[in-house]
């Protein structure tokens, strides 16, 4: 999966067509469809930064937001709270996710209260977020 790993869709694009063990892709199409035939559903990015969490602070408190009629509209996929700290991660498959100005603005909300909340793809961007905190449990003796 690093394979697919580029900062935008289109240099995901540009590197598939470029790719010269991928004899199928070469056209920008191709190389979209590739991708969309080989990036996981949302669900599976949601296992795997939540693994990462718990991989990172075992004794963290981490949840799968439950939406529904009976649910707040707009909140994120994943929220955890770490050493004291409520952290929520929208989750949205790379390159073709997006969020909804909902998800967007209750982010602003949960960053306005003092939480932190983000978007991500990638469960290496919630390791980079969460790395400082990580190294500051370590220097405490806490992780």
């Amino acid at each position: 999966m690093s394979k697919l790993r580029y900062g935008t869709k289109q240099e995901a694009i540009r590197a598939l067509v470029a790719d010269a063990s991928l004899p199928e892709v070469t056209t920008r199409e191709q190389a979209e469809q590739y991708l969309q035939a080989h990036i996981p559903p949302e669900k599976i990015w949601q296992t795997r930064i939540r693994e990462k969490i718990k991989e990172m602070f075992p004794s963290c408190f981490v949840w799968k937001a439950a939406q529904g009629s009976y649910s707040q509209g707009g909140l994120p996929d994943l929220c955890a709270v770490i050493g004291g700290r409520f952290f929520g991660f929208e989750i949205k498959r790379p390159y073709f996710g997006r969020p909804t100005k909902l998800q967007l603005k209750t982010i602003k909300d949960i960053q306005a209260a003092g939480g932190q909340a983000y978007v991500v793809c990638w469960p290496e961007e919630v390791e980079e977020i969460l790395r400082p905190i990580w190294e500051e449990a370590r220097r405490d003796g806490k992780a």
